[in-house]
């Protein structure tokens, strides 16, 4: 049966590194998928004058999987919101799924082998926010509903990847009540899962994963958590410009870099697609096209080896001779 995937280019370099991953996409599952694509974030707001067109929300709907490139935000507008955190709270997508791994011996750290899932704030938070002369006073609602359910999502793609160790990582020192009571639900949701369990404070978290990186296997925690055990670990393997990101509820999925549109800081034509290239092999794992996903993995592996990579981690290739060395290497290996 023929997957749907939405292609949300946005802004800035969006474009460039989700046409890369596209053609990597269709270079190795060729019929199997239909592409369709929409407009979100300023480019959007140009033609429609929204930033989040109604016609865009039905094609999410409708689709298996959504790519998305990353937008500008428009503060100035007092009325914006982020269109692609509107639409992963639309759809429900609570899990934010990170996988973090080097792609060759000269970038990262021996070791590191890790999954990184967390709590999507953009679904799953209640925050309030009240200011008044004297500061500021934040009241953050969890569920323990929100908590189950991103448990049992942490043992599906856990089991799904043959992991056998789960941390969760939490704060229960400062916040007793709220981090005690994911600690709690923890611990019931993986009773009887097979899967090594333990938690650990967030600190010592990071700390033992810079010190020992094999030592974590699947980390699971809240959403302020895991987005700095994110940047400490993309570090660990080379940047943001080399994750990929995956926001994934019961049914849908969408898929996005880790880094942002950046469009002043890269020079045209040379923007560094792997996280989008290796977010849309996630989409494949979250498709049922494991397989095929992986050779998409071993492909940039490969490429990375050879140093026909962009300028940001020390080649200087185009996107485009990147893209199309990985589409050659993904073409022979058939």
């Amino acid at each position: 049966m023929t997957k749907r995937i939405l292609v949300l280019p946005g802004d800035g370099i969006g474009p460039d590194v989700t046409s890369s991953a596209v053609s990597i996409l269709e270079a190795a599952v060729g019929g199997s998928i239909k592409m369709s694509y929409g407009d979100i974030g300023q480019s959007a707001f140009v033609k429609t004058s929204e930033y989040l067109p109604a016609e865009t929300v039905d094609l999410a709907m409708d689709a298996d999987a959504i790519i998305a490139g990353g937008v500008l935000d428009a503060f100035s507008d007092r009325n914006y919101r982020n269109p692609i955190r509107v639409l992963k709270k639309q759809l429900n997508l609570y899990s934010v799924v990170r996988k973090f791994f080097p792609l060759c011996r000269h970038i990262g750290i021996k070791g590191v082998d890790l999954l990184l899932i967390n709590g999507n704030p953009d679904a799953l938070l209640n925050v309030l926010e009240t200011e008044s002369l004297d500061g500021v006073d934040t009241r953050k609602f969890v569920s323990r509903m929100s908590c189950r359910k991103l448990f049992q999502k942490t043992v599906r793609l856990s089991s799904a990847m043959n992991r056998k160790k789960i941390t969760c990582a939490h704060r229960t020192s400062m916040f007793p009540v709220l981090d005690g009571m994911f600690v709690e639900v923890f611990y019931k949701e993986l009773a009887g899962s097979g899967f090594l369990m333990e938690d650990m404070e967030v600190d010592k978290t990071a700390s033992e994963l810079v010190k020992n990186p094999p030592s974590m296997d699947v980390i699971v925690s809240t959403d302020i958590y895991g987005t700095v055990l994110a940047g400490v670990a993309a570090g660990m393997v080379g940047g943001g410009y080399l994750t990929p990101v995956g926001n994934i509820g019961d049914n849908a999925g969408l898929f996005e870099p880790m880094h942002g549109p950046n469009p002043k800081m890269i020079k045209p034509g040379t923007a560094n697609p792997t996280s989008t290239i290796l977010s849309g092999a996630m989409a494949l794992d979250h498709l049922g096209m494991s397989p095929e996903a992986e050779k998409i993995r071993k492909a940039v592996r490969y490429v990375y080896s050879t140093g026909a990579v962009t300028p940001d981690v020390g080649g200087t290739a185009t996107t485009k001779e990147f893209t199309d060395s990985v589409i050659d290497t993904l073409i022979n290996s058939k």
